[in-house]
């Protein structure tokens, strides 16, 4: 199978190297483009949302967001995906999931703010124990995508083993009227003999079951060109997270290390700002994937040390991205 090169999208570099256009094939001429009501991925405000989740909504609101990504865990997942969650245990939230509202008041909510939440990251190990009930929420609230938020593997019969699985969970959604995906880091970009863990995830999943949500920060940090990448896998990418890393990166780290070493993954952590104050060349990108099938852009970040400063400033520099397009 063809690799992917392994290329980062730097401002002021990217044109001249990118070497590849979608425009004007007939891959993208036959897509729509995608939705111009920008989303934020929750697990970024964590903080402010366990402290006033519906004051915080009305702020994103406020700011221009329409969409809304939810991270778990949640009511339904087990009790030791609760207690070992990161973010429940060493920053001390309460709520998280649904902040400690039903479903259907969740909707309600985003009703009266004019606002919708279209995905939701929901731990394999949720779905695993409380598929139905993950299901319910997800129509209640009118999600249209589930989404795997990461698995760590450590070779490739571990991503066969993890593809089987997720077109299970989309066999499951499908029949609910919902779409099952993946979210990428960098670590499904690894070199094994045989492949990468991506190529293993993409290939042995069904299109019609599953779908992935590309992260474009991950992505620069496993050296992967984005516009290749979703060029050679047509229709496979759905949501796009909109990440930025603020300064390059020494060395490209597409195995596991950033999340099993703690001084790298806190270093990448930090190499994390606001939307469009970083290197990522984001209107290139999107200029690029803008038809290829692309629904929704989804900002994120991990643990910013302003949350809401970093959602307001971040919303208005991708609002004028897109206003570019």
């Amino acid at each position: 199978m063809k690799q992917i090169e392994r290329r980062t999208f730097i401002k002021n570099t990217t044109s001249s190297i990118a070497g590849i256009s979608l425009l004007g094939t007939s891959f993208i001429n036959r897509q729509t483009g995608f939705s111009k009501d920008i989303g934020i991925q929750l697990y970024s405000l964590a903080k402010p949302l366990s402290d006033d989740f519906l004051g915080t909504l009305k702020k994103l609101s406020g700011f221009g967001y329409k969409n809304i990504e939810f991270a778990g865990p949640y009511y339904f997942s087990t009790q030791q995906e609760i207690e070992n969650n990161p973010l429940v245990s060493i920053m001390g939230l309460t709520g998280y999931g649904y902040y400690g509202f039903t479903p259907k008041e969740i909707r309600n909510i985003l009703d009266d703010l004019g606002m919708k939440s279209t995905s939701a990251h929901i731990a394999d190990q949720t779905l695993n124990h409380s598929m139905d009930e993950a299901i319910t929420a997800a129509v209640t609230i009118g999600q249209k995508y589930l989404l795997s938020p990461m698995f760590i593997g450590n070779s490739l019969d571990d991503y066969k083993a993890a593809a089987e699985t997720y077109n299970t969970f989309g066999e499951k959604c499908k029949s609910a009227g919902i779409q099952y995906g993946y979210h990428t880091h960098s670590q499904e970009f690894a070199e094994y003999k045989g492949g990468t863990p991506f190529e293993i995830l993409v290939t042995h999943t069904d299109p019609e079951l599953v779908t992935f949500e590309l992260d474009l920060f991950w992505a620069a940090v496993a050296g992967v060109n984005p516009v290749e990448l979703i060029a050679t896998y047509p229709g496979r990418v759905k949501l796009l997270h909109i990440k930025e890393m603020a300064r390059e990166i020494d060395k490209v780290y597409n195995t596991n290390e950033p999340f099993t070493n703690l001084d790298i993954g806190r270093k990448l952590f930090e190499n994390q700002t606001v939307v469009g104050d970083g290197i990522i060349d984001f209107l290139y990108i999107l200029k690029e994937v803008q038809f290829a099938g692309i629904e929704y852009l989804i900002i994120e970040s991990d643990f910013p040390k302003e949350p809401m400063r970093f959602a307001e400033q971040s919303i208005s520099n991708l609002q004028d991205i897109v206003a570019q397009l």
